[in-house]
């Protein structure tokens, strides 16, 4: 049995997606980001960071804010003539994933990237005894939602080989102990290939992370304290399964989720992290209420940052979240969500809103 990405269009006017985008109370933080992801390019086209694997998450972050990468030029250079230069030598599924989901943004083909079918990397990396693309959780889910985004059957026995592997917490990580990081890459994995919400293997995930969040409002590589890249990663996953990181389930005694991240942006744009392009890379997504599904099909609606607000080392909150639109799917998900947990109902719902009312730690197994 095969579990297929049915295609969709993406044809929601710029000026709708504008004004839905506008509600995300971090978008100017976002851009602030992006802003300072620019400062990273290098001259080959691609971003500072930890491998090829960072100029993809460099890629998908810009996109996320409806900004076309190919608009990042360095010495003549810009990220799809990155993409084309590294593409031939990707011999990893998760890097190959990522290089997919890199393609997309791009708006280039990931079957034809300069001859290189990165689809073929990931597909031929499928052991079908086992099930398994990567003998780890984390780029067992990458290779997933790749071949998702791409449209690419995913084996049921792939999504098995994750359920089975699943702790007695509920969470996913390494060396058979759980981690939000893990735990949110999996939970965006089985959700893009189709697990509804009502899953019981999605409800225990939901659980361990709800458990594991820390009293800031953030999420740590555990045991360690709250850091950005955790965090965002579970910002995403919840945004997946459809839930609010802001709402009160996730609001803490220091705050929520966003609150958290947006306490961590510095006056450059960055955020605080080991490194701040990493970090910021990661972060920039989540905050537009992005996931890894949907991020590289964000409609384009600027070609370059224009932030309002000055950096500010304190969170605003803001007393709502306007969904955003995700790239339909078929399998065993639910015929009222998309892949992210957002429907176009409630982005056109929240656009309508916004113009009657007017006239927003474990680095190792990340580095794929």
């Amino acid at each position: 049995m095969f579990i297929r990405l049915s295609a969709i269009g993406l044809t929601l006017a710029a000026a709708l997606v504008a004004a839905a985008a506008a509600a995300l109370p971090a978008r100017d933080a976002a851009l602030r980001g992006v802003e300072f992801i620019r400062t990273t390019q290098q001259s080959d086209g691609g971003f500072g960071g930890f491998g090829p694997g960072q100029t993809m998450d460099a890629i998908f972050a810009i996109r996320s804010v409806g900004i076309d990468p190919n608009t990042f030029v360095k010495d003549g250079k810009t990220p799809a003539d990155f993409l084309r230069a590294n593409a031939a030598a990707v011999n990893r599924p998760g890097l190959a994933a990522k290089f997919i989901l890199g393609a997309l943004a791009l708006g280039l083909d990931p079957r034809n990237v300069d001859g290189t079918d990165l689809t073929a990397v990931v597909r031929g990396a499928y052991d079908a005894g086992t099930g398994r693309y990567a003998s780890d959780d984390f780029n067992q889910a990458l290779a997933i939602i790749g071949l998702v985004a791409a449209g690419d059957p995913v084996p049921s026995a792939a999504v098995a080989a994750l359920r089975s592997s699943q702790v007695a917490d509920g969470g996913w990580g390494f060396g058979g102990s759980s981690d939000p990081d893990s735990t949110a890459i999996v939970l965006q994995a089985l959700l893009a290939a189709g697990l509804p919400v009502s899953d019981p293997d999605v409800q225990e995930a939901l659980g361990y992370l709800r458990a594991s969040q820390a009293n800031d409002g953030g999420w740590g590589f555990d045991p360690a304290a709250s850091n950005v890249n955790s965090t965002a990663f579970v910002v995403q996953a919840l945004i997946a399964a459809g839930e609010d990181p802001e709402g009160p389930t996730y609001t803490k005694p220091g705050g929520n989720p966003i609150q958290f991240l947006l306490s961590q942006q510095q006056a450059d744009g960055s955020f605080v992290g080991y490194d701040p392009a990493f970090a910021t890379n990661q972060v920039v997504p989540a905050l537009m209420g992005r996931t890894f599904l949907n991020a590289p099909f964000t409609p384009l609606v600027q070609e370059t940052p224009t932030p309002t607000a000055t950096p500010t080392s304190t969170a605003t909150p803001a007393a709502t979240r306007t969904p955003t639109p995700a790239v339909a799917k078929t399998g065993t998900g639910s015929a009222s969500s998309s892949g992210s947990g957002w429907t176009w109902a409630a982005v056109l719902a929240g656009a309508a809103l916004l113009t009657a009312g007017a006239a927003a730690g474990a680095a190792r197994g990340r580095r794929s």
